[in-house]
C-alpha cells in the first residue's frame, strides 16, 4: 500500500524562505529563469516576467496550451529549453538570441 506524500507549498512559484536565490534574471526581457524540468516528455522553464509566473514552453509564445496564461513580451518566443544544463534560447521576432542559463 502506498502512504500519500505530505502536501507541498501552498505558492510552488513563490519564493524559498531562508535560501540563497539562484534565479538568472534577463534585462532585456524582465524574466527571470526560476528552473527548468520535463513534464513527461515535455520541456518547461519556471519563469516571474513582468506579466506574471508561471511556466513556459517550447514555441511561438512559450505558452505550454491554449489555456495557459501568456507570459512573454509580444514578439518573444521560446526557441529551446536544456534542462540539463538549466538554459533556455528565446527569439524575438524569429531573430535568435543568446542562450539564458541559471547561474
Amino acid at each position: 500500500m502506498q502512504q500519500a506524500a505530505p502536501g507541498g507549498r501552498a505558492d510552488p512559484l513563490a519564493p524559498l524562505v531562508g535560501v540563497e536565490a539562484a534565479d538568472a534574471q534577463d534585462p532585456t526581457t524582465g524574466l527571470a529563469l526560476t528552473g527548468v524540468l520535463l513534464v513527461g516528455d515535455q520541456k518547461r522553464a519556471i519563469v516571474t516576467t513582468p506579466n506574471g509566473s508561471g511556466v513556459i514552453c517550447v514555441g511561438a509564445d512559450g505558452r505550454c496550451g491554449a489555456d495557459a496564461p501568456l507570459l512573454l513580451p509580444t514578439g518573444w518566443s521560446v526557441l529551446s529549453i536544456d534542462v540539463a544544463g538549466g538554459c533556455i534560447r528565446f527569439a524575438l521576432n524569429d531573430e535568435p538570441q543568446d542562450p539564458f542559463c541559471i547561474a
